[in-house]
């Protein structure tokens, strides 16, 4: 299977339908698709794909001249681009296998016949994210319990190998193997791909279809210099062009893991696929220095979103539990062109006009901040985002309302608690025997604040409605109506979470409504500001 030419990305097509598409039908005929079919982590690492391909293939765009002239050139110059690097897009190359290492084999002491995970084969369903294998559970694979030997399609194995080398999240130990004639003996764990760690959100802007998505995702060389300075040498060559021959391949490894386009199509780990397309021979994996590591030892990632946290320090916005990607825009829609000291969104908002709309794509692979080698969920949502959220004003405004919510969501909580309190005459002492009591009191909250955020979620359209009439005679109406929906979802949730019927529960009930919709600190209608309950 060639990977330039032969069919595998999932795309859905103009009447609807899903078909595979050569990643040179994608970067020249791109308008026939409307968009992706594949999973959050995935479209990660085929938007990356696709930005290689087409910076490499353009050499450019240099500037914003040239980013307009992007469409025209961009088919004619992968057709050429890809046809001169056809033989490195073979998946089963028997010298240069794509993304893999020919001559990748087992150390003298490993058995031919072991199938042990570290020393030996492993199974293809090392390279899925959504098969069960190792720290995998079953969550996405109810079918397997990780020890078969099923056959994956040629399709199947580019997707998940182009993923697995983006987002490996480190964990294990490597084995020996040869490289060649050259034994690597104990190679040191490896460490994870440089989409991997911290549940990062990446944003992708999406319009018409792919030809139109690509093109506004695809940033210039001098918007690229806002993220990796005037230094030279950032800019890099794609991993076919200068492909790592041995680990003692200096030049090769700092280009891989060091430079824009070497980072964009990575090779995390020294693997082969077996003929068989049932096994993968693992090995050591090159170290990809990330934003998210410990001492922020990379530039932050082109798609993801670095915010200032309490301390004064920059990191990156992550996706975390129960906590809606749409509580988030504020930051995940900020354009700046200055990297340092500030929130930032996703580099490519620079390629949309100041007064227009847009709809964004965020995705993520979660994984457990304990356990950075398990995955808890994939998440993606599309939005779609005026043009005065993308003014500091709107962004404000966006904000406090996301407080105002988060506000209606505490008061909830505490109503909820008294009223447990006046039915539950042991509730004080639980808390003080729970080892959590902050897990204690979430269980507790979790029917009422499950439906008041549902709830809200469904009226999203009125903030968003309120944010487009910034500056209009309806901003005062569509804020009163956006915030009214949050107290009635408030009330609605905690009549479905506590009980009135018996005198008992009339009485907590009452006291638990008397706190809920009480006047007190409740925010503004005429200010941004959100204050917090402290009774």
């Amino acid at each position: 299977m060639n990977v330039a030419f032969d069919p595998w990305i999932p795309v859905v097509n103009t009447a609807g339908k899903r078909e595979l598409a050569s990643l040179s039908a994608v970067l020249t005929e791109g308008e026939k698709f409307v968009d992706l079919a594949v999973r959050p982590h995935e479209r990660v690492s085929l938007m990356r794909l696709f930005l290689c391909v087409a910076h490499a293939a353009l050499n450019g765009p240099k500037d914003y001249d040239e980013w307009c002239e992007v469409p025209k050139r961009l088919p004619d110059a992968v057709r050429k681009y890809l046809e001169t690097w056809k033989d490195w897009f073979e998946l089963f190359h028997k010298e240069r296998p794509w993304l893999q290492v020919a001559k990748l084999n087992l150390a003298p002491s490993d058995k031919d016949n072991d199938t042990d995970d570290e020393k030996g084969w492993s199974t293809l369903n090392k390279l899925c994210f959504t098969r069960a294998s190792g720290n995998n559970s079953t969550l996405f694979d109810h079918e397997s319990n990780g020890g078969g030997l099923g056959v994956y399609t040629d399709n199947e194995i580019a997707l998940n190998l182009l993923t697995f080398q983006n987002f490996f999240v480190a964990g294990g130990k490597a084995s020996s193997r040869l490289w060649g004639v050259v034994e690597m003996k104990n190679p040191p764990n490896p460490k994870g791909g440089p989409c991997a760690g911290k549940s990062i959100l990446f944003t992708f802007l999406r319009d018409n279809n792919l030809r139109e998505s690509i093109h506004l995702n695809l940033n210039s060389y001098k918007d690229l210099k806002f993220l990796y300075g005037d230094s030279g040498g950032w800019l890099g060559k794609p991993i076919w062009e200068m492909p790592i021959k041995l680990t003692n391949d200096s030049a090769s490894i700092a280009n891989a893991t060091q430079t824009h386009l070497g980072r964009l199509v990575p090779q995390t780990r020294i693997l082969r696929v077996n003929e068989d397309r049932k096994r993968v021979l693992l090995g050591a994996g090159f170290t990809y220095p990330k934003f998210q590591d410990e001492k922020n030892t990379f530039h932050t990632d082109i798609f993801a979103t670095t915010v200032v946290n309490k301390n004064g320090d920059r990191e990156l916005l992550s996706a975390r539990p129960n906590i809606a990607i749409w509580r988030e825009l504020h930051s995940l829609t900020v354009r700046r062109k200055d990297v340092s000291g500030s929130n930032r969104g996703p580099l490519c908002l620079l390629n949309t006009a100041d007064t227009s709309s847009c709809d964004i794509i965020v995705n993520a692979m979660m994984t457990n901040p304990k356990q950075a080698a398990e995955i808890v969920d994939l998440v993606e949502s599309v939005f779609h985002i005026p043009a005065p959220l993308f003014t500091s004003n709107g962004t404000e405004i966006y904000e406090a309302e996301v407080k105002n919510a988060e506000f209606w969501a505490n008061r909830l909580g505490r109503a909820v608690e008294k009223y447990r309190r006046e039915t539950d005459g042991d509730w004080e002492n639980r808390l003080k025997r729970a080892k959590d009591k902050w897990a204690l009191k979430e269980r507790l909250h979790s029917i009422a604040t499950i439906n008041y955020w549902t709830t809200t979620e469904k009226n999203l359209h009125l903030l968003i409605a309120h944010i487009e009439s910034i500056g209009t005679n309806n901003a005062v109406s569509t804020n009163d109506l956006w915030r009214k929906k949050l107290s009635s979802a408030a009330c609605e949730a905690y009549r479905n979470a506590c009980g009135h019927e018996t005198p008992r529960q009339m009485r907590a009930f009452a006291k638990g409504w008397e706190k809920l919709t009480t006047k007190k600190d409740e925010p503004e209608s005429d200010t941004n500001e959100t204050k917090e309950d402290n009774a």
